[in-house]
């Protein structure tokens, strides 16, 4: 979220009073209608679907889709609140959706998601009343994926020594001790044709680098 604001903030300048976190402001109590035009981001879930298993689990690929919401007052008339007025202070809110489609779409916030998509545009306020302003406000979702592994293997608990996990140590969760480190092997290979055994010792040794 912090990532698409701060895109949205560099790349919308003087277009918007704010951009920030979604916090409620659909609400006529919460709203500042001073401060508009603004656009504000918001978190609306994620979807999760299996792309590979291994011996330590599954991977998944996390689908998140954000909320980002435009609004702009009408300072003459509907017209020039949905698509501007004379003035530079009079951004029309379609001029805000555009500009917010073209700074999102397809972008990967430094690799941190897959290509950003759009993925529906609603209506939420067309010239309403709000505070004895008129308001004009839209909600554009993108979907945006990402890869996650690295989770628990069956029945273990965290080390407490990754970022995470050192939350669970902090609040004394129940920590696992770290696997011995592997430095070698004994075992036997069985030749099924004239029953022989043979016995196998696998060491570990370190390289010299120098």
């Amino acid at each position: 979220e912090q990532a698409l604001i701060e895109r949205l903030r560099l790349g919308l300048g003087k277009m918007v009073y704010s951009v920030g976190s979604y916090s409620g402001e659909i609400d006529d109590s919460q709203l500042d209608v001073r401060r508009l035009p603004a656009c504000l981001v918001s978190y609306a879930g994620s979807d999760f679907d299996v792309r590979s298993v291994n011996a330590r689990g599954k991977r998944y690929q996390a689908t998140d889709t954000f909320v980002v919401l435009v609004m702009a007052r009408s300072m003459r008339s509907a017209v020039a609140g949905r698509v501007g007025g004379v003035t530079q202070q009079e951004v029309g809110v379609n001029l805000l959706l555009s500009a917010v489609k073209y700074l999102l779409i397809n972008q990967t916030l430094g690799g941190l998601v897959s290509p950003i998509q759009p993925k529906r545009i609603r209506t939420i306020w067309n010239n309403a009343e709000v505070k004895k302003e008129k308001i004009s406000a839209f909600a554009i979702e993108f979907e945006m994926s990402y890869t996650e592994n690295g989770f628990l293997e069956d029945g273990r608990f965290p080390e407490g020594i990754s970022e995470l996990e050192q939350l669970f140590k902090q609040y004394q969760g129940k920590l696992d001790e770290s696997y011995q480190e592997l430095n070698g092997l004994h075992n036997h290979i069985f030749d099924p044709n004239n029953n022989a055994t043979t016995s196998v010792t696998v060491v570990r040794e370190e390289k010299d680098e120098n």
